[in-house]
This record gives C-alpha cells, sequence and structure tokens, in this order.
C-alpha cells in the first residue's frame, strides 16, 4: 500500500512540474495575459480541469511559475544554495560577491525572461510585487554578510546600498544586456562583479 502511495504522489508531482513548465514557456514566450489555461493544459498533456483543481487560479500558476524559475529542478531557494554558501563563507568581499553574482546569474537565465515579459502586465502586478518583495529581503542578508567581510562606501548605509545592489544586480538590467545588447552571461556577470564592488565598497575589481 504504501508503495502505491508513493507512486500516487510521485505521478502527481510530475503531473505538475509538468504543467507549471508548460506555464512557463507559455508565459515567456507570449506573456500572461495572452496565455490561455486552455494552451498550457494542452501543452501538459492534461485537462484544463486537472489545471484549476491543481492551482485554483492563473495567479497561483504564475506564482508556481516564478518558484521554478527561481528554484530550478531541484527547487532550492537561493538563500539555501550552494553558491549562496560558499559566497557567505568566503573570506575576502571580492571573491564573495563573485560567487554571489555568478550564482545570481544561473537563477536569472531562467527568472530573467519571465520578469521581463510580466513587468508591464497589470494582471501580473501582485505576483510580480511579491516576488520583487522575496528579492529585496534576501538582498538585504546578502548585504549585511557582505559588508561583515569589507565595509560599505563611507555614507551608504545598507538600506541604500540594497537599493543599489537590486537595480544593478537586477533581472531586468540582465534582460537588456543578453536580450536587447548581445552580452554574454559571462559579461554580464564581469561587469555586475565590478559593478557591486566599486558602487557598495569602493573596490576596483582586478
Amino acid at each position: 500500500m504504501g508503495d502505491v502511495k508513493q507512486s500516487r504522489r510521485e505521478r502527481a508531482q510530475e503531473t505538475r512540474q509538468r504543467m507549471v513548465a508548460a506555464a512557463y514557456r507559455r508565459f515567456t514566450e507570449e506573456g500572461y495575459a495572452a496565455t490561455p489555461m486552455e494552451a498550457i493544459a494542452r501543452d501538459a498533456g492534461v485537462a484544463v480541469q486537472t489545471l484549476y483543481f491543481t492551482f485554483r487560479t492563473k495567479g497561483e500558476l504564475l506564482q508556481a511559475a516564478y518558484e521554478f524559475a527561481v528554484e530550478g529542478t531541484d527547487r532550492v531557494p537561493p538563500h539555501l544554495s550552494e553558491w549562496w554558501r560558499g559566497a557567505e563563507e568566503a573570506t575576502d568581499v571580492e571573491t564573495a560577491v563573485r560567487m554571489f553574482v555568478d550564482g545570481t546569474m544561473t537563477v536569472f537565465e531562467r527568472a530573467a525572461p519571465l520578469v521581463w515579459v510580466v513587468l508591464g502586465d497589470e494582471n501580473a502586478r501582485k505576483s510580480y510585487e511579491y516576488n520583487e518583495g522575496l528579492r529585496r529581503a534576501g538582498y538585504e542578508r546578502a548585504i549585511a554578510f557582505l559588508s561583515a567581510k569589507h565595509p560599505l562606501r563611507e555614507g551608504l548605509s545598507s538600506t541604500r546600498a540594497r537599493d543599489v545592489l537590486l537595480v544593478v544586480l537586477g533581472p531586468q538590467l540582465y534582460s537588456q544586456f543578453t536580450r536587447d545588447l548581445g552580452w554574454t552571461p559571462e559579461e554580464v556577470a564581469g561587469w555586475m562583479t565590478s559593478a557591486v564592488l566599486e558602487q557598495l565598497f569602493g573596490v576596483s575589481s582586478g
């Protein structure tokens, strides 16, 4: 009986993941408002009733797509990831910032396309603002451990430092560089690392 229950749970989880992946693809390619639930259900190979049973509203499905984009298939939040832990444990701020930026790039590769298409969609505003709140909270934690390794620039408060980090190390800027200007993720990571070190700590990256 236990194996049967486990198998059912696994099948349900696989179906859920398939629906979320289908929603993520549709939302990033066509936008949130323009994507009907029927199209997502069709892509996922399920009945639209199954989609609504699992995610009661389109907004809940968008949130699941956000979580998929940020956490990846392993479903590990950034602050629990190896790269975040490595940045926390680094002994100097340059290494810590470089590891933090590189790790964030792996998140942006998935999340930035979704953020880009929902950014101006009023129907998706609630979900966007909620997830931006999570990013603000995460960056506050990052400023705390980074500034413990090297003092912030004179006159720069931790709140202003967080604000600078939100903009400089943000999915919108990542999308502009990679999508509109043709930069590679590696080039963006290098620029963002240098910008964070200079703007937050007055450190020139070698």
